[in-house]
């Protein structure tokens, strides 16, 4: 895993651990929870370091400068990871139908120029996402993909069902804190991460929303079909998500469902969640205008 994708896990940790100034970033707690050795948490520190979030002491190791809430910490701009960036590349070219239902890694190489370990690293991401699965050979094949009209409005009329009802179910329960760190990110992101957030973090966010919503409704079968829901529009999200505007209104919807969830008012979140993705839908610009201008832009390179 790459120090900015590291760097990116432990600022998500911070935020869900809703650490305070002084906090103490110990490297083996951190290297457990990311599934990592402790070399590469320490490079990921160091580049957080220099970003001002933490600050090291001789002998003591690293602590929080820069809690999430704070300026430095919610306007933090790292650098790009490069399988973020060859992520969003296939989904965009696969969007664009430049990208065949079957790929290689050999393929893949190739096609983007990159080591085989961060393709191998991406496939891994993608299929812990659930768009692509590994098959008997050496390659790799997508799943259904929301790539037409058609699936676009089957996908909306399917989350009409399931996004509300999970809201009704008799075991939902959002802790506080949960809340308070969604009401946190939808925050940052309308005082100004509109402009200055890529529009793989704003996408992350709303995805966040959704999936935090459908694991709270504690059934099983509810929370996979929205997270699946979630994941295949990541595949398109990228070349249609991309109107500020719309983001804006979508966030604040996302806070008025957080207000009616807090205050109690469970058939008020699920009428409200209804609302948004019917909103979302009315508000979709023509799909098939989208893909054309991204062939034409993808196929310009």
């Amino acid at each position: 895993m790459a120090k900015t994708e590291l760097a990116r896990k432990i600022l998500s940790i911070l935020r869900d651990e809703q650490a305070e100034k002084g906090f103490h970033l110990r490297e083996q707690w951190l290297a457990d929870a990311l599934g990592v050795s402790r070399s590469p948490v320490r490079t990921a520190l160091k580049q957080l370091e220099q970003l001002a979030v933490i600050r090291s002491e001789p002998h003591q190791g690293y602590f929080l400068e820069a809690p999430p809430g704070s300026a430095v910490f919610d306007e933090i701009a790292l650098p790009e990871a490069e399988t973020d960036r060859i992520y969003r590349q296939i989904a965009s070219e696969r969007f664009a139908n430049l990208i065949g239902d079957q790929v290689s890694v050999g393929d893949l190489v190739r096609r983007f120029e990159v080591s085989r370990a961060v393709i191998v690293r991406v496939l891994g991401r993608m299929q812990e996402d659930g768009l692509v699965e590994k098959t008997p050979g050496h390659g790799w094949v997508f799943g259904p993909s929301l790539n037409d009209e058609a699936s676009y409005q089957e996908s909306y009329r399917y989350r009409l069902l399931i996004e509300p009802a999970a809201l009704l179910e008799d075991g939902f329960h959002l802790p506080a804190r949960r809340i308070a760190k969604l009401r946190a990110l939808h925050r940052s992101a309308l005082d100004g991460g509109l402009v200055s957030k890529s529009i793989a973090e704003l996408f992350d966010i709303d995805a966040e929303f959704h999936e935090t919503l459908g694991d709270a409704c504690e059934n099983r079968f509810l929370a996979q079909a929205i997270r699946q829901q979630t994941r295949l529009r990541r595949l398109s999200e990228y070349e249609k998500y991309t109107s500020r505007e719309r983001h804006a209104q979508s966030f604040a919807e996302h806070l008025a469902i957080l207000d009616a969830v807090e205050a109690g008012d469970r058939p008020g979140a699920a009428e409200r969640m209804r609302e948004h993705i019917l909103a979302a839908n009315a508000k979709r610009p023509d799909f098939r205008k989208i893909r054309t201008l991204a062939h034409r832009r993808l196929t310009r390179r």
